[in-house]
């Protein structure tokens, strides 16, 4: 923690904005999870959870904060630890400079087409003012193991970069096409080794794998024309192992008002690593094919009927879904039959709200039959949650739920969940 607080007074500094003043928002959630199993055998495991999760963000005219950092405790059972801190993000932000440009620094998420992931570094995006395109930049470290807050060890073999380029030709439509490069280091490890110049003698050898390496090249489209139809596609290329790597469509229209018809297709290979040894080993393409109905009861209220295959080599399995998702209460029901096994399940998620949304409780039940073989007996399994939603104020929630679950692995699985959330939002003029 102590390398946090110089972190997080940052703002005081760097969000100074004298006609703007200072916009604070900080959101603190603490919360606990912790349960009791006895297994079929008898043997009974205990688990408490803690977590103190902190977001805060100061904004001053252009500039502004951002920070989110975690810590964590097993306070009981087999992985009881010490308290751990992981830091999310922490980074200051300048937007519209020039009346066209973002800069970001620090550590954040990328979610730029086909680079995606947590880095310490730079982003910048750029929007034309002769076209609306935008096209962002970014570069920087992975961030390390648990989220530490400190720079990842091998800089130069784990860093992140890429390009995202988005257009909108059309006021229904937006593409983008993107470029993403990773390199991952691996860690070193011990092996034993023999040769004629020592006599076959074995002896210890520390062995420097190379860095993992992926790079891809990404584009994707986007469609929407109002009460007509709406679709998506997205195709990535390995640039290393010059194969496809992804293909991704979806596609809704709109038969009439309140009745549409959807499909869906994707198609992915393994994520492998160019030198990893596991690329050199034969694998097959997933394909997975979807189609369904959508029908508007009324607002607020949808009936969904899905069918889909999903298929590996040789292999393929089958599933349809049948559900009705309304304001208060959602159900479905699913059948998965597959080359060595099937399920069954069934859900039921209600809620209701009472005394002017101060209290919010909620109900869900799940039960599922399946089997892991062809010629397997069937199994049952049954969970039960029940809980609520406590508002009293705006900017306080506390929130609860008791868990139990029963198959033939845990005879008695009960767990409990709590949480409080404090939302601040408070505008100064310290300077």
């Amino acid at each position: 923690m102590k390398r946090l607080l110089p972190l997080l007074l940052l703002p005081a500094f760097l969000c100074w904005d004298q006609a703007a003043g200072q916009f604070v928002q900080a959101r603190f959630v603490s919360s606990a999870y912790g349960w009791q199993r006895y297994d079929t055998v008898g043997q009974k495991v205990d688990h408490l959870y803690g977590f103190q999760n902190v977001q805060l963000s100061v904004t001053s005219g252009t500039l502004s904060f951002n920070t989110h950092f975690q810590g964590f405790n097993d306070f009981s059972g087999p992985l009881k630890n010490d308290p751990t801190y992981r830091l999310y993000n922490i980074s200051l932000k300048a937007r519209s400079l020039f009346d066209m440009v973002d800069v970001q620094a620090g550590r954040f998420f990328v979610f730029a087409g086909a680079g995606t992931g947590s880095m310490d570094g730079g982003l910048t995006t750029v929007r034309l003012p002769f076209a609306p395109v935008k096209v962002t930049g970014y570069y920087g470290l992975l961030t390390p193991p648990g989220q530490k807050a400190e720079l990842i060890g091998d800089a130069a073999d784990n860093t992140m970069l890429g390009i995202h380029v988005v257009g909108q030709p059309v006021e229904e439509a937006q593409v983008s096409v993107s470029y993403a490069k990773k390199t991952m280091a691996q860690e070193t490890y011990r092996a034993i080794r023999a040769d004629s110049a020592t006599g076959f003698i074995p002896y210890t050898v520390e062995m420097h794998p190379a860095p993992r390496n992926e790079e891809l090249f990404s584009g994707d489209a986007n469609i929407d024309i109002a009460g007509i139809a709406e679709g998506y596609v997205r195709y990535d290329y390995d640039l290393l192992t010059e194969k496809s790597s992804r293909f991704n469509a979806f596609g809704r229209m709109w038969i009439m008002d309140g009745l549409a018809v959807t499909g869906e297709y994707l198609q992915r290979e393994p994520r492998i690593s160019f030198n990893s040894i596991f690329s050199a080993f034969a694998f097959e393409s997933l394909k997975e094919t979807e189609g369904g109905v959508e029908f508007r009861v009324i607002d607020g209220c949808f009936l969904v009927a899905k069918y889909g295959t999903v298929s590996y080599g040789d292999e393929s399995s089958n599933r349809i879904t049948l559900a009705a998702n309304g304001r208060l209460v959602s159900a479905s029901v699913t059948r998965n039959v597959t080359y060595d096994g099937e399920i069954s399940a069934a859900n039921v998620n209600m809620s209701y709200p009472l005394l002017d949304n101060l209290v919010t409780p909620s109900l869900l039940v799940s039960y599922a039959s399946y089997k892991f073989a062809e010629n397997a007996p069937l199994d049952n399994a049954l969970s039960l949650g029940a809980g609520a939603l406590v508002r009293p104020l705006s900017s306080l929630s506390v929130d609860a739920q008791v868990q139990w679950i029963s198959n033939p692995i845990v005879a008695n699985d009960v767990r409990v969940f709590l949480r409080a959330s404090y939302l601040l939002n408070q505008r100064l003029d310290l300077f």
